[in-house]
């Protein structure tokens, strides 16, 4: 089953494709990252998809816990 991410960048629709619900999050978060606006994740049409709101909540779990790159850490002294 193919999984879709929807978001837009630079004010214009973008979709997505990956082969697994874990690859769509990843690519979401990704995006997020990014600056762009995630507003679906799903197999179907954009009304069966995940809500914003669930989103950004897997987001801000991802983010507590990714490992934190070196441009993260504060400097040693």
């Amino acid at each position: 089953m193919t999984w879709f991410v929807q978001y837009k960048q630079l004010g214009s629709d973008q979709l997505v494709q990956t082969a697994t619900p874990e690859q769509a999050i990843e690519k979401a978060c990704h995006l997020l990252d990014d600056g762009c606006d995630v507003y679906g994740i799903g197999t179907g049409p954009l009304t069966n998809s995940i809500e914003k709101k669930q989103i950004n909540r897997i987001y801000d779990m991802w983010v507590r816990e990714r490992p934190h790159s070196s441009r993260d850490r504060e400097p040693r002294n």
